[in-house]
Formats: C-alpha cells, structure tokens, sequence
C-alpha cells in the first residue's frame, strides 16, 4: 500500500510541474509583446497585441500604412518596426512551443524513469 501511494505522489508531482509549464508557455503568448526600441506598441491601439494575434493576422500590427517606397527612410523605418513586432511574436511562438513539448516530455517521461530506477536499486533488509 504504501509502494502505491509513492508512485501516485511521484506521478501528481510530476504532472503539476509539466502543468504548470504548460500554463507558463500559455500565458507568454497569450500577453502583451514588449514596446519595440523603434518606439511604439505591436498593436493596432495604444497597447501592444498578443502574440498569437500578431502571428495570425501580421497586418494587425499597429505600424500604419507602408510609406511609398519612394520616401527610403521612412520604408525603412516602418519595415523595421514591423520586423521587430513580428520578430518578438515569432519569438515567443516558438519558446512556448519549445516549453509546452519539455513540459508534457517531463510529466509523461519523469514518473517512468523515477519509478524504473527506484526499482532496480536492491532493498535492504
């Protein structure tokens, strides 16, 4: 009995640490991204837009409209400003991909190699 209730406190302690990773990887895309250096908000008000938002639909980026490419300086600016916003949303996409795939590794994974360890050690009497 007591071999049994280690192994259901081994797997829910487990699963609460993969849980919350996963939550923690949710809730980076899920905010606001920073102010980009260029000055501004990646959104298309006065505050910055979700990541996942700014994945989806790149043109909610609040950047205005694209100068002529005739006027080099802003194009270039705007083209900078927009590259940042979409940089950091990409960027936040992709760790929480890379944090959500290490915590469900870690909750399903964990147990099994914790518990197959403990039982090849030998017993003392």
């Amino acid at each position: 009995m007591q071999q049994s209730s280690f192994r259901l406190g081994i797997r829910f302690v487990f699963a609460a640490i993969g849980l919350f990773g996963v939550v923690f990887a949710i809730s980076g895309v899920l905010f606001v991204l920073p102010a980009p250096a260029a000055g501004g908000t990646c959104g298309p008000g006065k505050a910055s837009e979700a990541p996942i938002i700014a994945v989806v639909d790149p043109g909610s980026i609040g950047a205005g409209q694209e100068p002529a490419a005739t006027n080099a300086s802003s194009h270039n600016q705007w083209l900078a400003f927009v590259g940042e916003c979409q940089s950091a949303a990409d960027g936040r996409l992709l760790a929480a991909i890379g944090i959500i795939v290490l915590s469900v590794g870690f909750a399903l994974l964990g147990p099994k190699l914790t518990l197959r360890s403990r039982e090849r050690k030998p017993s003392a009497p």
